[in-house]
């Protein structure tokens, strides 16, 4: 019995899928030579709202619809658009963010963003702090997609974590940005917000953006491990040799893959003023740490580099001094 009702369901959807995709067809062609609607127009909506009160009749509309936004281009995606608002289902979309249950929620904002509803961002960032990450996400993409970098300011209220693969995903949809109006991260890289702070870096990393040196700087001293190595990295990253005394002075307050990373910024950018710190490190009992010294060491004074061979007490590994030197 279970098995003929679902039978039966999967055949009308599929019937109904068919109806609805020559529907909107015949809208589409409806509306080629005008921006407005005409009478015909008016009485065809008015005959579509009636075919939709029920819930699962809009689940399938939507999904024709959105099959055929794939197949048009240029204008006929503005007349999809345009016909989702005129059927009213922008309203019922928005609605959806006031259910108590999350994914009803992810599915308003969802649907809001495919159809490009710009006027329900300020109902939309009511849920950017929501306590399901699915629903943060889709309120993430909803403000990139719809206002490229711009809607990045969602950043400035946000209080809740932005997991890995949320950072990915926001780094994804910005690809389809056009590069102007790059966002100013300075603003993110102060926030109170560690989460912020770490999708702020991969931003400056991504977009170059060297304008937020001072703010890099600052996070030297951040208290949070993983920020002051991304930031450290970054650094290096965007060549900033102002960062070469701020990190010295700063080296005995930092941990081992940070005070590494130190030394692959210095192998990087060039540590010839920085000799005496190099030197006093080439013993380092972290084995990482006197490979990237002596690295160093070999670029910036190679008689020294190579003075220091008989010093094999001092070095304590000849093997490693012996690949340097036949290595560059």
């Amino acid at each position: 019995m279970t098995r003929f009702r679902l039978r039966k369901k999967e055949v009308f959807i599929k019937a109904r899928s068919k109806e609805y995709e020559k529907r909107i067809v015949d809208y589409l062609y409806l509306n080629e030579d005008t921006q407005e609607l005409n009478s015909s127009q008016q009485e065809f909506i008015g005959k579509l709202k009636l075919s939709l009160k029920k819930s699962l009749d809009r689940r399938i509309f939507i999904t024709a619809l959105l099959k055929l936004k794939g197949e048009v281009s240029g204008d006929m995606v503005g007349v999809i658009n345009q016909l989702y608002k005129e059927l009213g289902l922008d309203k019922q979309a928005m609605s959806k963010l006031h259910s108590k249950r999350w994914h009803i929620v992810a599915i308003g904002i969802r649907d809001l963003r495919r159809f490009k509803v710009f006027d329900a961002q300020n109902e939309v960032a009511k849920c950017i702090n929501h306590s399901k990450m699915e629903v943060r996400r889709q309120a993430y993409l909803y403000f990139i997609n719809l206002f490229g970098f711009k809607g990045l300011d969602f950043l400035d209220d946000l209080t809740s974590t932005i997991s890995i693969w949320d950072q990915i995903g926001i780094l994804d949809a910005l690809q389809g940005v056009k590069l102007e109006g790059v966002p100013k991260a300075q603003k993110w890289l102060r926030s109170k917000n560690d989460y912020v702070i770490l999708l702020a870096l991969e931003l400056v990393k991504v977009y170059n953006l060297r304008e937020t040196q001072k703010e890099l700087l600052h996070l030297i001293q951040h208290r949070n491990k993983e920020i002051r190595l991304k930031t450290i990295r970054v650094l290096s990253y965007l060549y900033i040799a102002e960062a070469k005394q701020e990190l010295i002075d700063a080296y005995e307050n930092l941990n081992v893959k940070e005070q590494i990373a130190v030394f692959e910024l210095l192998e990087n950018i060039g540590a010839r003023e920085e000799k005496p710190f190099v030197l006093k490190h080439i013993s380092s009992k972290v084995f990482e740490i006197k490979v990237l010294a002596l690295k160093i060491l070999k670029q910036i004074d190679t008689p020294k580099f190579v003075g220091l061979k008989n010093e094999i007490d001092v070095l304590a590994n000849l093997k490693v001094f012996n690949y340097l030197e036949n290595n560059p």
